[in-house]
């Protein structure tokens, strides 16, 4: 009796087994959040962290350096998007942009800048993203 109900214990878990591999899921890998950071002296300065889900850009000014920063997107070289922080340190702002898997690598960038009119920045960091 014994032998005949772990036989039949041993068959069910193997048949639960084989049907949970043989079936195909449906989760889709996401992108993680990326953040880079600017770096002064082992100090982060600035950052800008891209959110996939809803597409949205997070601006930070980290350190209380008299510079703003700019957070901006590229796509194939031209500027897509970009936010002005100069709210002053502990700050951040938003902004969100449709980054689409078809357009292939985007370059995300963040700047100290000095007024939201400077267009240069300066310490500039940037990393690709895409969808």
């Amino acid at each position: 009796m014994f032998k005949r109900s772990l036989r039949g214990a041993v068959l069910s878990a193997s048949a639960a087994l084989a049907t949970a591999l043989l079936t195909p899921g449906t989760a889709q890998a996401a992108t993680p959040d990326i953040t880079i950071y600017i770096t002064n002296s082992f100090t982060n300065v600035a950052s800008i962290s891209y959110h996939d889900d809803g597409d949205k850009f997070t601006v930070c000014d980290l350190y209380g350096d008299s510079h703003g920063v700019r957070g901006s997107l590229y796509h194939a070289g031209d500027r897509v998007a970009t936010k002005y922080n100069g709210l002053g340190s502990g700050n951040c702002t938003t902004f969100t942009y449709d980054v689409k898997a078809a357009a292939g690598v985007y370059d995300m960038q963040v700047c100290l800048v000095d007024g939201s009119s400077d267009t240069t920045g300066s310490s500039c960091e940037h990393k690709h993203i895409s969808e």
